[in-house]
């Protein structure tokens, strides 16, 4: 299980200053297609007429989505295509194809299905020993369900910010890891203040039912959650192993925001009994609470996130299990290791000071969440996107696993400093009332442009926004923004048009915020080499400002006469 080492959406965010609730957009989908878990299955063929709907069916009982080739151009083609998804391939042999494709980041494990296997180990009485050869699919699918528990185990997303300083010089590297960061905990934010309709347990079961069609195990699992699924057993559905935590998983990775408000009742619900649950800690004590968890990375990914943040914040992204023992998290990483040796090794060390108390960060002892004393008493799982503090990164040699890192965290409480200073943004007013535009932009500092389009573009799509002016500019500024970013400014020109138009509707054609827009104008006729009516933009947004002055920004004024001056000795070279 995941958390242990062993239209409308039906959803809305309610702002501060309003009692009306904004309603978050369905991103667009090819929904037949939707891959909504972490880890899927490829099966090489070499002949398409085999039926092997009864082997497909014990797969599916392990990961979801299955697809068959036996074409192996084509089958690399979508391997290395594939993004996001951890992919667990079967082939009938050793492949000459898998050469090119064996170092890829997303191909997990190569396993050979041949059940001529089991008479070379009778004519020879020789027993393979390599894991990834088997002569049947039983015998493959118990090593399968091994192996994908430990690889979902170890997707668990973790977002970090760079320690207080001085120096306001930051990297583009750095401003996207800090966006990124903010993103989770913004996720939290709005966590922390969701509304959902009655309807929102239905919509969620709709959706896991299309997307779940061909599995009849989870059908069967999405139908019980159905009739028997009660607030106070949010956590305990959240825990067990199935759809639930698998596509929940998989939404902190993706940043498929849709899901997060179909799932979004669940994940208030566990917040609000964790909380509780949280108050009667029984395992708490005077002293301090140390706790293990286990973790694989890339090496850039180490240094990047963990290694060059020491005394900066890490978050993990998904609600998740530590240990009190920690040979449990050593031995999920020598296991891991031995599966993919050019990764490294972590272990953090995680400090609880009873006195911390953090509403929106608690955490409790499975015993708890289970209401069973004889289940994994040793393990204390933690709430969504709980922010740590890095204490200190050390090099250490264990004698089972090799050299490994360890990393000790510090749980920091909602009024921590250093998390206020990073999050103020998300708590102002502008953002309460505007979360949507608020989250595209975090898209886009994220470098996650495609995903901000598509944002933008459902919120499109929604009444709400079409019916409120203030509200659709704010869009079309987003993907004019975005479309700038990618370099398309075809369409940016058209969104920043758009957005004028709407905003014509309801200011007066002489009014200063007309100028910005006037800008963004201006801005995507320069990159079209329009040069002329770049310019009669920027001075039309100039004419607006100088009709109040009082109202304008000096550094706005600066770099527009900068624009202005620039673009005319251009246009006079091109002439």
């Amino acid at each position: 299980m995941g958390c242990s080492q062993s239209k409308s959406t039906g959803l809305s965010v309610e702002p501060a200053s309003s009692s009306k609730s904004v309603k978050f957009p369905q991103i667009p989908q090819q929904q037949s297609d939707r891959i909504v878990e972490d880890c899927i299955i490829i099966w090489v063929l070499n002949d398409s007429s085999i039926d092997v709907e009864l082997e497909k069916a014990k797969l599916r009982h392990i990961v979801s989505t299955i697809k068959i080739f036996t074409d192996r151009d084509q089958c690399v083609a979508y391997i290395t295509n594939i993004r996001v998804e951890k992919i667990f391939l079967i082939v009938p042999t050793e492949e000459s194809f898998v050469d090119s494709i064996r170092n890829l980041p997303q191909l997990e494990k190569i396993y050979i299905l041949d059940s001529s296997f089991r008479e070379i180990d009778k004519n020879m009485n020789v027993i393979p020993t390599s894991s990834n050869i088997f002569h049947d699919i039983d015998s493959l699918c118990k090593q399968l369900e091994i192996d994908v528990d430990l690889c979902e185990l170890d997707l668990i997303v973790l977002t970090a910010s760079a320690p207080m300083s001085q120096d306001d010089t930051i990297s583009a590297n750095l401003k996207k890891q800090g966006a990124t960061f903010l993103y989770a905990q913004f996720i939290r934010e709005i966590n922390f203040r969701l509304k959902f309709d009655n309807n929102a347990k239905s919509e969620f079961v709709n959706f896991c039912r299309i997307h779940y069609v061909n599995n009849p195990e989870q059908l069967h699992m999405i139908d019980e959650f159905e009739a028997n699924y009660r607030p106070q057993k949010a956590l305990l559905w959240l825990t067990r192993p199935g759809f639930i935590w698998r596509v929940l998983q998989r939404m902190q990775r993706t940043f498929e925001i849709d899901i997060l408000y179909k799932l979004g009742f669940l994940v208030k619900h566990a917040h609000t009994q964790l909380n509780i649950f949280h108050e009667n800690n029984s395992f708490l004590t005077e002293n301090i609470l140390v706790v293990y968890r286990g973790k694989t990375m890339f090496n850039d990914k180490f240094n990047s996130l963990v290694k060059n943040n020491l005394h900066g914040l890490i978050s993990f992204n998904n609600f998740f299990t530590a240990h009190m023992d920690k040979t449990v998290s050593l031995d999920f990483i020598h296991r891991r290791l031995i599966a993919l040796p050019n990764v490294t090794g972590v272990l953090f060390e995680i400090y609880v000071n009873p006195t911390t108390y953090s509403i929106r960060s608690p955490f409790a002892s499975l015993d708890k969440v289970h209401g069973d004393d004889k289940v994994n008493t040793n393990g204390v799982l933690f709430g969504l996107n709980t922010v740590f503090r890095i204490d200190s990164i050390e090099e250490f040699s264990d004698e089972s696993v090799g050299i490994l890192w360890n990393v000790k965290l510090t749980l920091i409480a909602d009024d921590d400093p250093q998390l206020l200073r990073l999050v103020a943004p998300l708590r102002s007013n502008e953002v309460h009332a505007n979360p949507l535009s608020y989250m595209g932009k975090l898209f886009m500092e994220m470098g996650e442009y495609m995903r901000a389009e598509q944002f933008f573009l459902g919120m499109l799509q929604d009444t709400s926004v079409l019916n409120q002016p203030r509200r659709l500019v704010r869009v079309h500024n987003g993907l004019a923004a975005n479309y700038m970013l990618k370099g398309d400014y075809i369409k940016a020109l058209e969104q920043s048009q758009q957005a004028l138009d709407v905003s014509l509707s309801y200011l007066p054609p002489q009014h200063t915020d007309l100028a910005p827009l006037y800008d963004t104008i201006g801005k995507s006729y320069f990159h079209l080499n329009d040069y002329q009516k770049a310019i009669e933009n920027y001075e039309r947004a100039s004419d607006l400002i100088a009709l109040n002055p009082q109202l304008s920004n000096d550094q706005f004024i600066t770099d527009l006469k900068v624009r202005i001056d620039s673009t005319k000795k251009l246009l006079n070279n091109k002439q």
